[in-house]
């Protein structure tokens, strides 16, 4: 009989027909969807601008005051959300 794989939003799954005899030595198949934690994505301008709530300029002063470290990518300004983390630790400790 073929092996039959279906994947979709919650990854990748073996079919196997209802008539069909089950065994066990099918090979299991690992979850292969692409599921990226929000920690590991790298964040724009623009999500800061929406996540501060912040105008552009604020978060350029911020870059060339050094509280933010940007990652030039591709003629993309990115940040690490680590580093977010630091200025909000930071902020807090000068606002308190």
């Amino acid at each position: 009989m073929k092996r039959i794989f279906i994947m979709d939003d919650n990854g990748i799954k073996e079919y196997v027909p209802a008539d069909y005899p089950q065994k066990n030595n099918s090979i299991p198949v690992e979850n292969s969807s692409k599921e990226e934690s929000t920690e590991d994505k790298l964040l724009t301008i623009a999500d800061l601008v929406k996540k501060f709530q912040v105008t552009r300029p604020t978060i350029y002063a911020w870059i060339e005051k050094g509280l933010l470290k940007k990652i030039p990518l591709g003629g993309r300004v990115l940040f690490h959300p680590d580093d977010i983390d630091s200025l909000i630790q930071e902020m807090r400790g000068i606002l308190s």
